[in-house]
């Protein structure tokens, strides 16, 4: 299930199940729903409190073994529970063991059953604890997994790209009762990137800032929201892709300025030719600038820029920057270049040279 269907139906219902497997990257996601559990118990006149484990620090056996010991009186739980190992695959050893080592393995086995056993039992009740498992991914083959599933609890937190994004961006100016410039969108994600914690708490402060006004702006974000590094790095290698050598250069030396690593500049540099010919790459294969974002894994805004980049450039004047680059690279870590004047001499050589 995904999660935008698993809110509504929270919403809707008001059902809260008593075991919820969130999977996927997206941490702030995880983290606002269950914030709408809490939210939604409340509706309902009941208090929980809420409570984060370490999942590789407590076995299934230890939680289940937790949850059955607690008394009538306690009052409600919402058990959170990061990064537990029960639901990837296993992971055997190889070769021999000895018969200690056998005989502890054996122990380990049957507790994690056990541990199994009584959380599927959990599944079918309703109780005054409610276990949430974060993790990033799942092994779909496991027992567990398929009866979670097969519950409805198992709900998925993909990374947000391109319209996803940008709806959930909207969503929460519509919140602070904003409406949205489509450019003002792009401005935020290019200066924040997809860091959703981040431009979170940017729209919030836009939203404040604002007052009574009601809609947000590109000049507004340029105003208010300052340029991330990543924001500082994208203006580089935009400057070095579009082949502005004076706009390279100004952007370098801000981020000189702002004390910002050479080798991390060099890196990102790197990253951006090496996006410009995976680009060529796939276009050579026909493949359309709605097909890159996921397989380049940008954002779509991102292709796009590559796109205006790459008639600056041919297959062989990028395979000739990349090995340019690692070369420049292993001088700076060996101590025969000082980093910031190989930049500059790495950016003239790029913008100019090539």
């Amino acid at each position: 299930m995904d999660y935008r269907q698993a809110v509504m139906r929270l919403e809707r219902e008001g059902l809260v199940q008593p075991v919820y497997l969130l999977r996927g990257p997206e941490d702030h996601l995880k983290e606002e729903f269950v914030q709408e559990i809490l939210k939604n118990l409340t509706k309902q006149g009941k208090s929980f409190s809420l409570e984060r484990l370490n999942g590789q620090k407590i076995t299934l056996e230890e939680l289940m073994a937790d949850i059955e010991q607690t008394t009538l009186f306690s009052g409600g739980r919402l058990i959170w529970v990061l990064d537990p190992p029960y639901f990837s695959a296993s992971k055997r050893k190889e070769g021999p063991a000895i018969k200690n080592e056998k005989t502890s393995a054996s122990r380990r086995s049957k507790n994690k059953q056990t541990g199994e056993k009584d959380l599927l039992s959990y599944l079918q009740r309703k109780n005054d604890i409610i276990i949430v498992f974060s993790v990033q991914d799942v092994d779909r083959r496991k027992k567990l997994v398929k009866a979670i599933e097969g519950a409805g609890m198992l709900i998925n937190f993909p990374s947000l790209r391109g319209t996803a994004l940008k709806k959930w961006l909207e969503l929460q100016f519509l919140r602070e009762k904003k409406k949205v410039e489509e450019g003002a969108l792009d401005e935020l994600m290019e200066r924040l990137g997809d860091n959703l914690s981040l431009l979170k708490r940017e729209s919030e402060k836009i939203a404040t800032y604002m007052a009574e006004k009601k809609v947000v702006t590109p000049e507004l974000v340029r105003y208010m929201v300052p340029e991330s590094s990543e924001g500082n790095i994208f203006n580089l290698v935009e400057a070095i892709g579009q082949k502005n050598t004076e706009e390279a250069l100004f952007h370098l030396h801000k981020m000189l300025r702002q004390n910002e690593p050479p080798l991390i500049i060099m890196a990102m540099i790197s990253r951006q030719f090496r996006l410009l010919y995976q680009f060529l790459t796939l276009q050579e294969k026909g493949l359309t600038q709605r097909e890159m974002p996921a397989l380049l894994k940008v954002q779509p805004f991102v292709v796009k820029k590559l796109a205006g980049q790459a008639g600056r450039y041919n297959v062989h004047a990028i395979v000739t920057a990349i090995a340019y680059l690692q070369e420049i690279d292993l001088q700076v870590k060996t101590g025969r270049l000082e980093a910031s004047e190989a930049l500059e001499q790495l950016i003239l050589n790029i913008t100019i040279g090539l």
